[in-house]
């Protein structure tokens, strides 16, 4: 086995470490006052000036990394510490020297294939950035730690046993439908605590988002954020357009799927903790430790392609992987690229579920993208779009479907991962709808208090309902919001999700009439970053950058025929 190889750093010193500002000033003004005499000058500027991105950025993330990872509160005080003192006043000079490469009048003789998607990330950035902004950023990144703090350290004895609201949720897939309402109802519970303690946190962060909006001159927190995520390839219309698609395309097909699932239960509909359980009564449990996740998952990837399990098996040779669930970590998971290092962290809460395949999958998907753009030297062609970074991710969930016999010998069982795969692409949508059309309006009605908002919630809840049967739950309906971390901490991450996963299910298609060109045409899509626009990159994916009516309206059709060779007849 391979050894990871660090970044070599050509214009800082290995020694050079970012632990306090008295280390990081006299770099970042070293480079604002640097004079660029020529078009070789601007270029060795912009690698120097990403070189020094780099360091800062590997050491922030670590800091991420363990806060994350474990519970005492000296980790989050070092998280917080580092963003105010060293992010925070590092932007102002890292906007001067953004603006020194924009303004240069040797711009003009930059090679426009290398350098032309970065001079428009750049001007970009450069219109929307404010000083007065920084303080309130810092507080709010403070702020918004504070939603995983509370549900990453919640549990509820139940049973005779303390359980973690992960754990809590993953008995929703169990065959024992008393079990299952009663870990449903003990979750919802411990949300109906934790309610005005989030409510408060979140309208604090709602009232800090409105006013960076207004301070950068946009009338909403929602326009501000379209543009500073970078959407040049589709608009807030375009997205508006999607939730309605999903609406007309999607939902009347899960809802179809739900009342066959009923139907096969003895019921005469779903309620909410019959969702995730199979009609069947069957519950797959494809590992037992965290050890045989990996080695597993690495199989898996290398039968798509080997150098994609090795890459899995460096990582966790290389310590990079935290993968189980346990008291106290944060929710969630995710893929943190190490930019010096020249690989991610992964980390995600696994409770021996088939969840956890397709998440340590997902993760794998981002990690790849990272591995693919190492060589890459500018830092902003690292930093993927996440249209462009989910489609990475949510591709390799499929990619690896036709493998996962490593983990399922059984025949009926290997048919029910393939289903519930196939069938959870299309069960995202409507709540991914539900998500980033809620955001929509909680930032265009900023002044909203929470009795407004958990209404609206109830009423799109319906509106993209897949089925369930929620009487006498109007409370606890209302509190679903509450787990989804990304309207905590991520802001309008996630219609990218939605949009990736049409994306993905497009690869596949491809994937199943020619694997080896389609999985040709992901790579080259991996090696390119952000190096250029979204559309483009989608077109080297082999795929359309599109989520109109039409195109989902085929790609429903698509997973409806792919979801009968598994059995069902929906």
């Amino acid at each position: 086995m391979g050894s990871i190889e660090k970044r070599e750093r050509k214009y800082f010193p290995e020694s050079f470490e970012p632990e306090n500002w008295e280390t990081v000033e006299p770099e970042v003004r070293r480079l604002v006052e640097k004079e660029i005499a020529s078009v070789d000058d601007l270029e060795e500027f912009i690698y120097e000036m990403s070189e020094l991105t780099d360091i800062v950025s590997e050491a922030h993330a670590w800091r991420y990394i363990s806060m994350t990872r474990f519970p005492e509160k000296e980790h989050e005080d070092e998280y917080n510490r580092f963003y105010s003192e060293i992010i925070a006043r590092s932007k102002p000079f890292l906007f001067k020297m953004k603006k020194k490469i924009y303004e240069s009048p040797f711009k003009k003789d930059l090679d426009q294939e290398r350098f032309g998607n970065l001079l428009r990330i750049l001007n970009n950035d450069i219109e929307l950035f404010r000083e007065e902004n920084i303080p309130l950023e810092v507080e709010e990144r403070k702020l918004s730690n504070r939603h995983g703090e509370l549900i990453g350290s919640a549990t509820v004895e139940f049973r005779g046993e303390e359980k973690t609201l992960i754990q809590l949720r993953n008995l929703l897939r169990e065959s024992d439908r008393d079990l299952r309402e009663e870990a449903w109802r003990a979750l919802t519970g411990k949300l109906v605590e934790l309610k005005p303690e989030l409510d408060d946190v979140f309208d604090r962060l709602r009232a800090l988002r409105d006013q960076q909006a207004r301070i950068a001159g946009f009338d909403n927190y929602r326009d501000y954020m379209h543009k500073k995520k970078g959407r040049f390839s589709y608009s807030v219309g375009d997205a508006i357009r999607f939730h309605k698609a999903v609406e007309e395309e999607v939902v009347p097909f899960v809802r179809e799927v739900s009342r066959f699932k009923a139907k096969k239960m003895g019921l005469d509909a779903l309620r909410p903790w019959d969702e995730a359980a199979d009609p069947d009564g069957k519950v797959l449990r494809p590992f037992r430790k965290e050890e045989e996740l990996i080695e597993k998952s690495v199989n898996i990837l290398s039968n798509v392609k080997p150098e994609f399990g090795e890459r899995l098996n460096l990582m966790r040779a290389s310590g990079l992987l935290d993968l189980e669930n346990r008291k106290g970590k944060r929710p969630g998971g995710y893929n943190y690229p190490l930019s010096e290092t020249g690989a991610p962290f992964i980390f995600m809460n696994a409770v021996g579920s088939n969840g956890d395949v397709r998440t340590i999958l997902h993760e794998s998907g981002h990690a790849m993208h990272t591995f693919s753009t190492t060589s890459e030297r500018i830092s902003e062609y690292r930093d993927t779009p996440s249209e462009a970074a989910e489609l990475a991710s949510m591709a390799m969930e499929l990619l690896t479907l036709e493998h996962l016999g490593e983990l399922y010998t059984e025949k009926k069982d290997l048919e029910k991962a393939l289903r519930d795969q196939l069938l959870g692409t299309l069960y995202f949508l409507p709540w991914c709808m539900t998500v980033d059309t809620f955001q929509h309006w909680i930032y265009t009605n900023p002044n909203h208090n929470a009795k407004e908002r958990d209404d609206y919630f109830l009423k799109l809840s319906e509106r993209f309902n897949t089925g369930a049967d929620w009487t006498d739950l109007e409370r606890e309906r209302k509190l679903m919001w509450l787990m989804q971390l990304h309207i905590f901490v991520s802001p309008f991450y996630y219609i990218e999700y939605g949009i990736a996963q049409l994306g993905a299910l497009a690869l596949w298609r491809n994937y199943k009439a020619s694997p080896n060109k389609a999985v040709g045409q992901y790579e080259d899509f991996l090696k390119l970053g952000y190096s250029k626009p979204l559309d483009q990159l989608y077109r080297v994916a082999g795929i359309e950058f599109s989520f109109s009516g039409s195109y989902l309206a085929k790609l429903v059709s698509f997973v409806r025929d792919e979801v009968r060779k598994t059995g069902w007849e929906v």
